[in-house]
């Protein structure tokens, strides 16, 4: 009898089952007892996994991401596949959704299967997440985010930095008024990024309390672009700090169709935008960082890793690059005293 099948007959959804049969300590005491006595009535055999299986998956990292609707995030997802092919090793991708059981179901998967490491991309900070990791068999590398909670192997950008720079480019700009676009609070990423948008506005004795926050997709920018369209053009913006590109792309064409223009209106500014993907309007100047290097060096920290699994964990954190394109304009000359 195979999961889907007992599912059925149980009223219990494979996964539940799975992470039973796996006793990964998720499963209440009560559920399990439950399940286990239904298996048992079933005559339900735990099938045992084929050593050749586990030794063709130990060629296969498994990669964690949240959506694949950020460039960013899939230049990212490239420079990891390119190295690891050039190692001779395979890259699979798991789409979580943010999901923290989904997240918590592929680590799981990794480990059953004999996976020589993984990489997390958008690794959602909760309890279930850090107690699994705390004794977690397979080596992990956290991409362009860190966890609070464990030291692990890092690669990133100093996401805070990315704040700070793109706020106080503005400022040199002449801007004041200048509010921030935000991502979730539960995104590590998005939280520097905004520390360092609200430092840069209290050092400058500015206001900081301009912040929406989104869900770092093009529609949701497109909805707080609707939103912040219909305030007086005496109270609007003069600039915007936007915590990626697909948001400012949203909330770009939100302007656009409220006859509201970037920079001569507006200026615009954000992080994680690949120009080469937009359209020709919506060449923004954005706070960079080079993804592709940065999936390759987390490749590098991986098989370090594997190599000395005793190590101290390290941290690489690469500095932002500012690319202006044009989308910020000048007000006033800036004077640094």
């Amino acid at each position: 009898m195979t999961l889907a099948e007992l599912s059925k007959k149980i009223g219990v959804s494979t996964a539940t089952i799975s992470r039973v049969l796996n006793d990964d300590g998720s499963v209440s005491a009560a559920t399990k007892e439950k399940i286990l006595h239904d298996l048992e009535a079933y005559g339900y055999q735990k099938r045992p996994r084929r050593k050749s299986s586990l030794i063709q998956n130990s060629d296969t990292a498994l990669a964690l991401i949240g959506k694949l609707t950020n460039p960013i995030a899939v230049a990212f997802l490239n420079g990891i596949h390119e190295s690891l092919q050039a190692k001779g090793k395979r890259l699979l991708i798991s789409v979580t959704d943010y999901d923290g059981v989904q997240e918590l179901d592929a680590l799981q998967y990794a480990n059953r299967n004999g996976y020589c490491g993984v990489f997390l991309l958008n690794a959602v900070e909760n309890p279930a997440l850090i107690s699994l990791l705390q004794d977690y068999p397979l080596p992990v590398v956290l991409v362009n985010r860190y966890l609070k909670a464990l030291d692990l192997d890092v690669v990133t950008v100093d996401n805070y930095r990315c704040g700070y720079l793109a706020t106080t480019y503005l400022q040199q700009k002449g801007h004041t008024k200048i509010a921030h676009i935000a991502g979730p609070e539960s995104s590590i990423t998005c939280q520097n990024r905004c520390r360092g948008y609200m430092d840069a506005m209290r050092d400058a004795n500015l206001p900081c309390d301009c912040v929406y926050r989104g869900d770092r997709t093009y529609k949701s920018g497109y909805e707080i672009g609707t939103k912040i369209a219909t305030l007086p053009r005496e109270q609007l913006y003069t600039a915007i700090y936007c915590v990626n590109g697909s948001m400012a792309a949203g909330l770009q064409d939100a302007f656009r169709q409220a006859d509201i223009c970037v920079p001569d209106d507006i200026s615009l500014i954000c992080n994680d935008t690949v120009n080469e993907t937009l359209p020709g309007y919506l060449h923004l100047t954005s706070v960079d960082q080079e993804p592709q290097v940065m999936g390759s060096a987390a490749v590098d920290l991986l098989f370090e890793r594997i190599n000395d699994p005793q190590q101290p964990p390290h941290q690489i954190l690469y500095s932002p690059a500012l690319q202006e394109c044009g989308s910020v304009k000048q007000l006033i000359e800036y004077n640094a005293t």
